[in-house]
């Protein structure tokens, strides 16, 4: 055991003490990636969640309202009843794929912001 051994248990400390620091530089990295994910995921889910719970408690906490009774001083038109009820069944059709559209646009938003 002379000084060729020890040059090697040093040399063999260096290559460990680099190892190691390795390894935490790579826990590191691991860490904030990990961090960086469960932020991109975690904003859209609150923002439904939240839509979600706002939503729900509305229905619980608004009191009903009571029925009213329409007067109606002028008696509506033929075409105007037949407009309302065309409306009535038109409109959920359209309002469908725009709220698709709107939801598509704001993932996109989201979406470049990060």
């Amino acid at each position: 055991m002379g000084k060729s051994d020890k040059s090697l248990d040093e040399q063999i400390a260096e290559v460990e003490g680099r190892l190691a620091r390795h390894r935490a530089e790579l826990k590191l990295i691991a860490a904030e990636a990990r961090s960086r994910v469960s932020v991109r995921k975690t904003i859209p889910v609150a923002v439904i969640a939240a839509l979600g719970v706002g939503f729900l408690a509305s229905r619980f906490v608004r009191k009903p309202s009571k029925p009213q009774v329409v007067v109606e001083r002028y008696p509506r038109s033929r075409s105007a009843r037949l407009a309302g009820a065309v409306a009535a069944a038109v409109l959920p059709h359209i309002a469908r794929p725009l709220q698709h559209a709107a939801a598509s646009w704001i993932a996109q938003r989201m979406h470049r912001a990060h």
